[in-house]
């Protein structure tokens, strides 16, 4: 997606690290949850275009303090994944990852079919406020935000907290054969992600200046994945020089390939999957081996 630096008053290049900023968040939740647990979440859409349209309902009916809508961003994520966390994650494997991919498509339905009852002024709420005044102080705010997220799920991993999540991935039955419910640990690690999900789809709206339909887009699942993928998964910090590359890589691609960019990141993305599913970082140590 091509950002137009003369709508959004702030230089091409500053409005790039910002997007890049925004898919790095997602990248990051999406490590923390699905990268360490092993179940696979298609579901980013949903609860990224939830933050974007709380930040525009909100400042539709008159709250327009930029903390206070982040701050709801979080709380609609959090309550959103809790609700979707507690009856899905009884399901393992392909069942969980099929209900997550229904999400995106049942938020963009209700929204279309039903924009009038839910007091939407068109399909979508224009003129947002902008997180910043400036595009500098907006790339601030995001690098500020990735920074506490890094640093609460680096920290989060390395705990017992975190310690469970990997067990479940390595071997769920065994870990609860010893005793240890898995089920409380997923819920709360797939609440908090999407908590952060949540806030960065409240930061795109503020950035574009608009919440619609298009928030919950293919593009903030496969850049997310793809991220998260090539920065190894699981490691977490390897989603911010892999986040700073596909996405400023993906930006100056848009303007030279058009729409033949996403084809080829798909393509990509497929490749990874398949022939090198632990990204750079696991390349690495198998050469080193």
């Amino acid at each position: 997606m091509v950002l137009a630096a003369g709508e959004l008053q702030a230089p091409y290049f500053t409005l790039s690290l910002i997007l890049a900023g925004v898919y790095i968040s997602l990248a990051l939740a999406w490590d923390f949850s699905s990268g360490l647990t092993g179940y696979v979440n298609f579901g980013l859409p949903f609860f990224f275009g939830l933050g974007a349209f709380a930040t525009g309902y909100l400042d539709y009916h008159g709250v327009h303090a930029v903390p206070e809508l982040l701050a709801a961003d979080f709380a609609v994520g959090l309550g959103g994944g809790l609700l979707f966390a507690l009856p899905t994650l009884r399901l393992r494997g392909p069942y969980f990852t099929f209900l997550s991919l229904l999400l995106p498509l049942i938020g963009t339905d209700v929204v279309l079919a039903y924009w009038v009852p839910l007091g939407l002024p068109t399909v979508g709420y224009y003129n947002l406020p902008f997180l910043a005044p400036t595009g500098l102080g907006s790339l601030l705010i995001v690098t500020g935000l990735n920074g506490l997220w890094l640093t609460l799920l680096l920290w989060l991993r390395e705990t017992h907290f975190g310690l469970v999540l990997r067990g479940i991935r390595d071997d769920e039955e065994a870990l609860e054969a010893q005793g240890l419910r898995s089920f409380p640990y997923k819920v709360v690690a797939f609440a908090l992600s999407n908590g952060i999900v949540g806030v960065a789809g409240g930061v795109y709206a503020m950035t574009t200046t608009f919440a619609g339909i298009d928030a919950f887009g293919f593009l903030f699942l496969l850049f997310p994945i793809l991220i998260a993928i090539l920065g190894g998964p699981g490691e977490i910090v390897g989603c911010i020089g892999a986040g700073f590359a596909v996405i400023l890589l993906s930006q100056y691609l848009d303007l030279v390939m058009g729409p033949f960019t996403l084809i080829l990141f798909s393509g990509l993305a497929l490749v990874l999957v398949l022939f090198l599913p632990g990204g750079f970082r696991g390349l690495w140590r198998w050469v080193a081996s």
